[in-house]
């Protein structure tokens, strides 16, 4: 047993912190938070004070709230500035804990929506003005730095060896016919983003090129064959989430969701029925709507696991919609495993974990009961959002290959299941990181 004597008033999120280093790292002992005046008879003792009590001591600074600065002090391990209880600006003098939990519970995001900013799962929303510190699974890089100070000081509390990678091939079910709306969508999307290269007229004439391209193209979007082949060729089983229809459709959702009706399309049952056969798996693509609808959820659930008879224990939002004050209570009682926190716009690690965890309910201080796999990667934040095609390769390759030098790797990569499609052309892009792994 280890213990953690601490003067904080609240205890709640150590406990769910170490709840989380202990899976993550491996750790074969309990970890207990107790107040510094409880009575320990032990010398496993980690003090966590405002000031120096014992022989091991990390410094309480939980009183910090976040303003979205960070400072690095290595490599490896940056840390959040931040204001104190009497709105005095100062870095936080290195707090470990509170720094892991930050960043593992999303907290600045927490605060943000609080406020009225939503993030919408877009990095560019996210109130941390550095987004390069989401190239770095910092919640990791810490966890590793406390599971050092108790091999040097605690050196009979022993922990697990690390455990293969795990990389979750998954592919969102959104078009698999080229309806009016993907036309409008894309189209509108394109000429957004070619329109910021005007002055560079080859390349904006190349865009636009694609565009009226993409308007007449009339190619097949049913790619299935395409990722059973390649599940076949690498002994790999990818995850459909797959979309359900519930009630008829207004403007927005008529525009934003996917147009298929499981219920209705006999070969799209049976090609996932197929699939399942096969080993894949299926998730839920819950709609826009449903991410903050409970009773609309449940009945997308409900049609999914009728239509193919199988049990649907995951989810991915539709657009990554995750609404931090209402999404999560929703996923806590209907599934296992959710997919939905990674962003639209950028990869990386958007909770700073490269491992699969426990969510934070801050509104009753504890984890939530299912299970994170984290997205640092999808196909669009590659080819919609890059600068520099070449350079998010790059730096989507580097994250695949640091898996191997943590314990408990385990990721989520989505690309769509149209995207093979002579209209994208993504899927060599998917194969090459693959073989990173």
């Amino acid at each position: 047993m280890l213990y953690i004597a601490t003067d904080a008033e609240n205890t709640n999120w150590l406990v769910y912190l170490f709840g989380e280093f202990k899976r993550i790292n491996r750790a074969k002992f309990d970890i207990r938070v107790v107040g510094i005046d409880e009575n320990l008879n032990s010398n496993n003792v980690i003090y966590y004070t405002k000031s120096a009590l014992g022989k091991v001591n990390l410094v309480n600074k939980s009183n910090i709230l976040p303003v979205g600065k960070t400072k690095y002090l290595s490599e490896k391990i940056f840390i959040v500035e931040g204001t104190d209880s009497n709105n005095i600006n100062f870095i936080i003098n290195y707090d470990l804990f509170w720094n892991a939990f930050v960043f593992l519970s999303r907290y600045e995001e927490y605060s943000a929506e609080k406020c009225g900013r939503k993030i919408k799962s877009y990095s560019s929303n996210h109130p941390r003005s550095d987004k390069t510190t989401f190239n770095l699974p910092i919640v990791n890089n810490l966890f590793n730095e406390l599971e050092k100070i108790i091999k040097d000081n605690f050196s009979h509390l022993s922990f697990g060896k690390e455990q293969e990678p795990v990389v979750e091939s998954s592919h969102d079910v959104d078009y698999i016919n080229k309806t009016l709306q993907l036309r409008i969508k894309k189209t509108s999307f394109d000429i957004g983003s070619n329109f910021k290269n005007i002055g560079q007229p080859k390349k904006f004439l190349k865009g636009l090129g694609k565009t009226i391209n993409f308007i007449f193209s009339h190619p097949t979007y049913w790619c299935f064959d395409y990722w059973k082949q390649q599940g076949k060729k690498n002994n790999r089983r990818s995850i459909f989430y797959v979309y359900c229809k519930v009630r008829k459709k207004k403007f927005n959702s008529w525009l934003i969701d996917p147009s298929y009706n499981i219920v209705s399309n006999q070969n799209l049952k049976q090609e996932l029925r197929e699939c399942l056969a096969c080993g894949f798996e299926v998730g839920l693509h819950g709609s826009f709507g449903s991410a903050v609808d409970n009773k609309l959820l449940a009945k997308e659930k409900e049609i999914l696991s009728d239509s193919l008879n199988c049990d649907v224990t995951r989810v991915r939002q539709h657009w990554l919609r995750y609404e931090e004050k209402i999404t999560p209570y929703l996923h806590d009682g209907l599934f296992e495993v959710d997919s939905t926190l990674g962003f639209n716009d950028l990869i990386g690690f958007r909770s700073g974990v490269l491992s699969k965890y426990m969510p934070y309910d801050h509104k009753a201080q504890r984890s939530f009961k299912f299970f994170i796999v984290p997205q640092i990667i999808m196909d669009s934040n590659i080819f919609d959002y890059s600068q520099n095609l070449r350079e998010s390769i790059s730096r989507a390759a580097e994250m695949l290959d640091m898996l191997k030098d943590y314990k408990s790797s385990y990721v989520a990569i989505s690309w769509h299941q149209r995207s093979p499609s002579s209209d994208y052309g993504w899927a060599q892009t998917y194969k090459e990181l693959l073989k990173i792994q």
